[in-house]
């Protein structure tokens, strides 16, 4: 009989704390959709490489696309 009134106590202690975190996650969903957390916004910039030709010889420039700049000089590829 005592082992049936510990569990029971065990079970009732522990009932708050899961349905808790059932009731929790949709409000995080729904905070998260109301202030847009779900795009992924780039931190770093997209830096390539960029190739011309000129009397026959290649030249390579890196070109930033997310400021829309160049990054440093034309280099001489061969």
């Amino acid at each position: 009989m005592k082992n049936k009134v510990k569990k029971m106590l065990i079970v009732l202690m522990f009932l708050p704390v899961m349905c808790t975190g059932i009731l929790l996650m949709p409000q995080q969903e729904a905070y998260a959709m109301a202030n847009n957390e779900e795009e992924i916004m780039p931190l770093a910039d997209i830096i390539v490489w960029k190739y011309k030709v000129e009397n026959g010889i290649t030249y390579k420039r890196q070109y930033n696309q997310t400021k829309k700049c160049w990054v440093g000089g034309w280099i001489r590829c061969s």
